[in-house]
């Protein structure tokens, strides 16, 4: 699935880079040599990550971070991006072309059948007039003829009879070669600005989640929640200190982490134990649920190995399962979700989801204390939202890491075009999900959309 999905946007690449070369010669037809140059320089930039991945699929781009310095890594992703949004943004513009000529060729017809219609009614008199128009132009020729003739005998060379040439519109040769490069230069421009911003420090997104006013030891009690960090893709030792630094800066009572802490192989083991060992939450207490990509590097290990090399490291692994956490005469309870897929061959064999939610939920007292749920996948709120919790906190989308914005559950992003729950908070019937944007990424870019850590307060109800 991957493999088809880089070899569509090899294919593109190939497309948009023929078109742009093409509109660039045009545009520039004296610099032809130098934007041939130009334009090999930048296919040989961006090609090679979807070309590798087509061929190799993941094992691929592993190896160009493995032997390309990141930097130039990440220039190459942000430029595959900004080719993409070019695609994009040409893409739109050829519709909103198709769609106004559709619509203004119907009425150039109409305009056209009303002229003849109204041609018709003086028809006849203008044909009357035609004749006698003509025979006076008949009189006035041959005498006419006559001056003609003795004048054309008085000239000494003929004349130039050829139409002059149609004068050139420099306004709008100026508009079409500022837009040939003018659109490409603003897409890279942008995708390069979300490979910065991927690397900026993550944006505190504050929830607050009411609880009972007799419940006193709960109220101002707070959790950090960090997700999709990713070990091991564009996430080095140094952004790992960034991320503890960020999550101790909150000061939060208790910390959890809503999965994909690892990327692809159990080696990302000693970075991401690393990152929980520097975690200082006030309470002391770390929770973590499995993401899709924890069973993805167990399978160059096993997932025991991987869950207990976390808990070694601080956190509480909860799959399907649910803890009491007492503040005073108070409590909470803290519950989580395993990933909603099925086991591969030699895998344990996983709960259905509606199983899981049951079993986590089974284990919680219905007392009025706050019911908080961790999933990593945020589709796991459909299946929950009907059944007795408060909140559930999850991430996997990271955001879209390209968001245009929000209308109602619906956001806005080409990278996740289909489907709810991608960013931010939701609410059903009382039942709350907050979907984080995550730390790391598929690409390293994130346009409008932060690395995000999520800070939930207890506040009375």
């Amino acid at each position: 699935m991957y493999q088809l999905g880089t070899l569509v946007v090899t294919l593109v690449n190939g497309l948009v880079g023929l078109i742009f070369w093409r509109r660039l010669r045009a545009a520039f037809p004296r610099h032809g040599m130098l934007i041939d140059g130009v334009c090999v320089a930048g296919l040989l930039l961006v090609a090679p990550p979807a070309l590798l991945m087509t061929v190799a699929s993941w094992s691929g781009l592993r190896a160009l971070q493995r032997h390309v310095p990141e930097p130039l890594l990440l220039i190459s992703m942000g430029a595959q991006v900004g080719l993409l949004l070019y695609a994009l943004l040409c893409s739109i513009a050829a519709a909103a072309r198709a769609a106004y000529r559709a619509l203004r060729g119907p009425r150039r017809a109409a305009s056209a059948r009303a002229v003849a219609r109204a041609a018709i009614g003086p028809q006849a008199t203008a044909d009357a007039q035609a004749t006698t128009d003509a025979q006076a132009t008949m009189d006035a020729q041959a005498t006419a003829g006559a001056q003609a003739t003795a004048d054309a005998r008085a000239v000494n060379a003929p004349e130039d009879t050829r139409t002059p040439p149609e004068a050139i519109d420099e306004g709008r040769r100026r508009l079409v070669v500022g837009a040939t490069w003018a659109l490409p230069a603003a897409a890279i421009s942008v995708s390069m600005g979300g490979v910065l911003a991927s690397r900026q420090r993550p944006v505190v997104v504050r929830v607050a989640l009411p609880v009972r006013r007799e419940l006193t030891s709960l109220h101002g009690v707070t959790l950090a929640q960090l997700s999709d960090v990713h070990v091991g893709s564009f996430m080095d030792a140094e952004r790992l200190d960034e991320l503890r630094d960020a999550m101790n800066a909150v000061r939060a009572d208790f910390h959890v982490i809503t999965g994909d802490l690892l990327d692809h192989h159990v080696s990302q083991l000693e970075l991401s134990t690393r990152l929980l060992r520097g975690l200082r939450p006030a309470r002391g207490q770390i929770f973590f649920c499995m993401g899709n990509h924890e069973y993805i590097a167990a399978r160059s290990a096993s997932i025991g190995a991987v869950a207990k090399g976390l808990e070694e490291a601080g956190a509480q692994v909860l799959v399907d399962e649910a803890r009491e956490v007492r503040l005073g005469g108070d409590r909470l309870w803290m519950g989580a979700i395993d990933y909603p897929s099925r086991a591969r061959p030699g895998e344990p064999a996983r709960r259905p989801t509606l199983d899981g939610l049951h079993r986590a939920l089974g284990q919680m007292q219905d007392d009025g204390a706050p019911r908080i749920l961790l999933s990593h996948h945020p589709g796991t709120f459909r299946a929950a939202r009907e059944l007795p919790f408060d909140l559930m906190l999850s991430g996997h989308t990271h955001g879209g890491q390209i968001s245009l914005g929000r209308i109602g559950d619906y956001a806005l992003t080409p990278m996740l075009p289909a489907g709810l729950y991608h960013n931010g908070h939701y609410e059903h019937r009382g039942r709350h999900l907050h979907v984080n944007a995550g730390a790391g990424g598929w690409l390293p870019v994130r346009i409008n959309c932060p690395p995000e850590i999520t800070l939930v307060e207890l506040v009375p109800a």
